[in-house]
């Protein structure tokens, strides 16, 4: 800067301020195309993948942005509940962004928190193709390490194992609501309700990753099991209110129904609900994914034949951990399967019935 000797016909003040108004512009472009300045304390080098290496601090708390997909369901409290408390334990700092199932707010969300001082995110998208730039290329360029939880991204979210890792992120942690998973539940309700069966199901809402890869195992499951017709299919929000209200018509319209399926608990529930409210609870078999408080109580209760483990709260937990070890200089898995739990078995899915339903300790309500 010039401060001593201004140019012929220039004085002193008029040079500040012209040096003041540059470095006002140079800053309000640094923040405007998001080039966030490296810590200047100590880090560690995060490598990515994609030759993609993340200065990460090492020596103070850090900074976290959780992007969940919403808010109104018990999966969705739980993951939330899960990543503040896990976070807690490190000492870091957590925001929490409410996606409310809009892809659109989501991506602005993200684009937001890229300009922000944030040093990692843990990313839960609602459309994995919209998320793979900001989350795999810009935030790594902008030294923000990003870990990808239950919804793969990148056009990853149909894949399986190893697959559903996207380079530029540090890990995906998931592996329960995959294409194959869902394959296992379907196989495992063939056997436990044999022969032919007139089938009415709820899923989620449309084009979210999970409802895609419950379709797709729905599909290479009925091309197997050509004994099974679905009569009625809705689509819902994920919330207990609205499958009721999608369930009643199902229920009084299609009276040869033989058998209801969900692939969450909320949508479960209002299933049954429908059928108490109609008088037919008892009358046909009810199965269930997502192994909420509720659904162990009903399978105690013999109102559904089952449910699956669902660990949302220890998914987020597992993904504050790994960026934890990461910290730490410590290797970190590209896939963390099971939501980080145990792997029963070597299967993708722990199946919880009347014989081990005591054992069981759900995650979310």
């Amino acid at each position: 800067m010039r401060l001593l000797w201004p140019e012929p016909g220039k004085d002193q003040a008029s040079v500040l301020r012209e040096d003041t108004m540059k470095l006002i512009a140079c800053a309000l472009a640094l923040g405007i195309f998001g080039v966030q300045p490296l810590y200047a304390g100590e880090t560690v080098d995060v490598d990515v993948g994609g030759g993609m290496v993340v200065k990460l601090a090492k020596d103070r708390p850090l900074k976290i942005a959780f992007f969940s997909e919403g808010t109104n369901n018990s999966a969705m409290t739980a993951s939330i509940e899960g990543a503040k408390e896990a976070a807690a334990k490190q000492g870091w700092a957590i925001d929490v962004f409410d996606g409310s199932f809009d892809a659109v707010k989501q991506s602005n969300q993200i684009a937001n928190a890229l300009n922000r001082d944030y040093d990692a995110f843990i990313v839960k998208p609602l459309e994995g193709n919209t998320m793979c730039e900001p989350a795999s290329v810009t935030a790594p360029q902008r030294n923000i390490l990003v870990v990808n939880a239950v919804l793969p991204i990148c056009g990853r979210s149909g894949k399986e194992g190893e697959a559903q890792w996207s380079p530029g992120t540090l890990a995906y942690v998931g592996g329960t609501q995959t294409p194959d998973a869902f394959l296992e539940v379907l196989h495992k309700v063939r056997e436990l309700a044999p022969g032919p069966q007139k089938v009415g199901i709820l899923t989620g809402n449309d084009l979210n990753p999970i409802t895609l890869n419950f379709e797709a195992a729905l599909q290479r499951f009925l091309a197997e099991t050509p004994d099974w017709s679905v009569v009625a299919k809705a689509r819902t929000d994920w919330s207990t209110p609205v499958a009721f209200e999608k369930a009643q018509p199902i229920v009084s319209a299609h009276p040869e129904i033989t058998l209801y399926f969900s692939h969450y608990s909320n949508m479960t529930r209002g299933i049954v609900q429908a059928l108490e409210a109609a008088g037919k609870l008892g009358n046909v078999k009810v199965f269930d994914a997502g192994g909420t408080a509720w659904a162990k109580q009903a399978v105690k209760a013999g109102t559904i034949d089952f449910t699956t483990a669902l660990y949302l709260r220890s998914n987020a937990a597992a993904s504050i951990e790994a960026i934890a070890a990461a910290q730490r200089g410590e290797p970190v898995p590209r896939v963390i399967q099971n939501e980080g739990k145990p792997i029963t078995k070597g299967a993708l899915v722990q199946f919880i019935d009347s014989s081990n339903v005591d054992a069981y300790q759900p995650e979310a309500d």
